[in-house]
């Protein structure tokens, strides 16, 4: 501990002629080994691990050892225009970094202008101190500039903290609320911030004492910190047209403040005093101290580029009234590798203008809702078939018709905004509300078994009501089994079945498909990304069977231990809620069937796998070839094609498979790799292992 103090510091207690006893315990550990431990009568493991290191950082932030000592910080030091800069990108880097799921305390919180603007006010500011002689470094680069930028930055930080605090990201999840009683000026307008900056940016204008290049540089970013700081402040539902113009504006400014890179300031320059890493000593929070490198200018730029892309997406999202699109955009990008993952603020800014509370896209009630429900699935809107409900109701009691629109209204909105939440949460939604699509299924079943239906052709839309479920119920559980593969749980001896599962998930929602698609009407939106389905359907299907077969070779086949297994892994289908309804499960998971299959595998000879990719791979290429993406894609049509080219891939890599039973009967199945960076669901072959 004696190393730890600083020269400077006084020994504690000296008016108490309190004695210095380091020397004693330096005296009495010369015989202790480094890293070992000295065990007492009724010391054991369980006290060894249980005590805790004095000092130890993570526990003892108050710990202060030389290198971390610094000099005091003078909000008021004259900076030059580059280090000025320089402090700018670096506090950007910090916002990302925050943006990324860090603590305020160990990113924003760092610049220690943050907690000192008031000091930089130059109407509370002596007049004795604003006259300096500096013409390289005048005042006002810290009093306007800065402080304005400075002042932007904290009001995106709580634009963007109101945003995540609404409940549609979790907190400690997807980001950390905790603002360490620092004010992130919650009381100051927008537009007085705006104005502030504004204000800076034409000092920059008449600085002529300041180089022009370092002018336009500092004006770029004061600029990009404008723009941002109106986007995020702008509805996207309530002005389209600003909130796009502004992300434009954004993106310029960001190609601007590309082209001016920051010199990098050393640790001799005063501007390397601007941020402590360690400030959490002094804030109000429990959270241990934790140095963050700041990302570099390159990565920075790159984060906020991303960061707009995301922006400008919600506003191309807000203008388009089909669900379906809302859907494929949501899958898209939790299918494609790239890009990488959206930040929390943009995944909550994209469930709350597709919900906010009231309305769906701040103008649908929930009965139109219901109704585009119902036609991009069948074709035929809700308003349509509720009348003819009621025209061939024959059970003894009123239609539950106002189930139905509950059951829909309590799914749907809650569906779409689980498109953005994290992975993990994604996928446990799906899982709790498969029960209530059950239960949809089943209120379904019993109205059609209550309609009068003799003088209707057997296919009739309203024989088939309760598909309409279905075509919902099967996808979701398809990417319940498929996102296991992408999130990394299943073990090599579990690939197997959730392959076989999926296959047999895929098939059922084909053969529903083949059901509905004779009326539905041709031509239709529906019937053409029906159509489209089947075909990629199809293929999924062929390659979820190949990828089946050969994973097979990992299991154990030791039944007794894969059983309790199997229950764990697929708890959410044997919920005991499911008793409660009288219509059966459609297309459980069933490890008896998938233990008669593998029997019967393994009785005849090898299937060829390349078959089944080759197939694969002329569906797929038939898709790129017609360029048919579907009738929902519309401005995602390259990123549906992108998924489909992702597929072929993998078929290219799988065709090396072995192609004779004799051949396979020598593949190690362990040369496959499951890699989620290089495709969510399926493995890739080691070619170098087969040749």
């Amino acid at each position: 501990m004696a190393s730890a103090i600083p020269v400077e510091c006084q020994m504690p207690g000296e008016d108490y002629d309190f004695q210095d006893v380091t020397e004693l315990f330096v005296e009495a550990g010369k015989e202790i080994k480094p890293d070992s431990i000295v065990f007492m009568h009724n010391f054991s493991l369980h006290e060894a691990m249980s005590a805790l290191e004095i000092g130890e950082p993570r526990l003892d932030s108050g710990l202060i050892v030389q290198e971390q000592v610094r000099p005091p910080f003078d909000p008021l030091m004259l900076l030059l225009p580059e280090e000025v800069c320089w402090v700018l990108d670096r506090a950007l880097a910090y916002e990302t970094e925050f943006h990324a799921g860090n603590f305020l305390a160990h990113t924003v919180h760092t610049l220690l202008y943050v907690h000192h603007l008031h000091d930089i006010d130059p109407e509370t500011i002596s007049p004795s101190k604003l006259q300096h002689d500096d013409h390289d470094r005048p005042i006002e680069l810290v009093t306007v500039v800065l402080r304005a930028a400075v002042q932007g930055l904290l009001k995106c930080c709580d634009m963007a903290w109101r945003e995540l605090a609404k409940g549609a990201a979790y907190d400690a999840e997807d980001w950390q609320s905790d603002k360490c009683d620092v004010l992130l000026l919650e009381g100051m307008p927008v537009p007085f911030a705006i104005s502030q900056l504004d204000d800076a940016i034409g000092w920059l204008f008449h600085a002529v004492e300041i180089p022009a290049s370092w002018r336009a540089a500092l004006r770029a970013r004061l600029q990009l910190r404008k723009s941002l700081l109106q986007v995020m402040s702008t509805e996207p539902t309530k002005d389209r047209i600003e909130f796009q113009r502004l992300v434009f504006a954004a993106k310029e400014h960001l190609a601007m403040v590309k082209a001016s890179p920051t010199i990098e300031c050393g640790d001799d320059s005063p501007a390397a005093l601007a941020f402590d890493p360690y400030i959490g000593r002094r804030l109000q929070t429990a959270t241990p101290i934790r140095v963050i490198p700041a990302p570099s200018f390159e990565q920075t730029c790159e984060t906020v580029s991303r960061l707009l892309d995301g922006l400008q997406e919600v506003g191309l999202l807000e203008t388009v009234s089909d669900l379906s699109t809302w859907q494929i955009m949501g899958d898209l990008r939790m299918w494609l590798p790239e890009p990488p993952a959206q930040a929390a603020y943009i995944r909550s800014l994209t469930q709350t203008t597709f919900y906010d509370g009231f309305l769906v896209l701040s103008k649908y009630p929930f009965e139109w809702m219901v109704n585009r429900v119902f036609y991009e699935t069948i074709g035929v809107r809700y308003d349509w078939i509720r009348a003819n409900i009621i025209n061939r109701w024959t059970g003894e009691e009123d239609p539950p018709l106002q189930k139905i629109e509950r059951s829909i209204s309590k799914l749907i909105t809650p569906h779409f905004r689980a498109l953005w939440y994290n992975p993990p949460r994604r996928r446990r939604h799906f899982m709790k509300a498969l029960l209530e699509w059950h239960g949809l299924y089943d209120t379904l079943v019993q109205i059609t078994d209550d309609l009068e239906l003799e003088d209707l052709p057997r296919n009739h839309i309203l024989a088939q009501l309760p598909i309409i479920a279905l075509l919902w119920r099967l996808p979701i559980v398809r990417e319940v089994v498929l996102s296991g593969f992408q999130l990394e749980l299943y073990a090599p001896e579990e690939r197997a079945f959730a392959y076989w599962y999926a296959a047999r998930v895929i098939e059922e929602h084909l053969e529903y498909l083949d059901k509905v698609l004779p009326v539905v009407q041709n031509e239709s939106p529906v019937y053409h990304e029906m159509v489209y389905q089947t075909h990629f359907l199809t293929a999924l299907q062929t390659l979820c069977s190949a990828s089946s077969l050969i994973s097979m070779p990992l299991i154990s086949f030791d039944w007794d231990r894969t059983r309790p297994n199997f229950f764990r892994r697929y708890k959410w289908a044997f919920r005991a809620e499911y008793d409660a309804y009288e219509s059966p499960v459609i297309c459980p998971p069933e490890l008896h069937e998938f233990i008669r299959i593998c029997g019967e595998i393994l009785s005849e000879d090898d299937p060829v796998l390349t078959d089944y990719v080759e197939l694969a791979r002329s569906l797929l290429q038939g898709l790129v070839d017609a360029n048919d993406t579907g009738a929902w894609a519309g401005l995602w049509a390259s990123d549906r094609n992108q998924l489909v080219q992702n597929l072929i891939s993998v078929c290219d890599n799988l065709s090396n498979l072995p192609k004779t039973s004799d051949e396979m009967a020598q593949f190690d199945a362990k040369s496959l790799k499951w890699d989620p960076a290089v495709h969510p669901w399926f493995p890739s072959l080691n070619t170098d292992s087969t040749a």
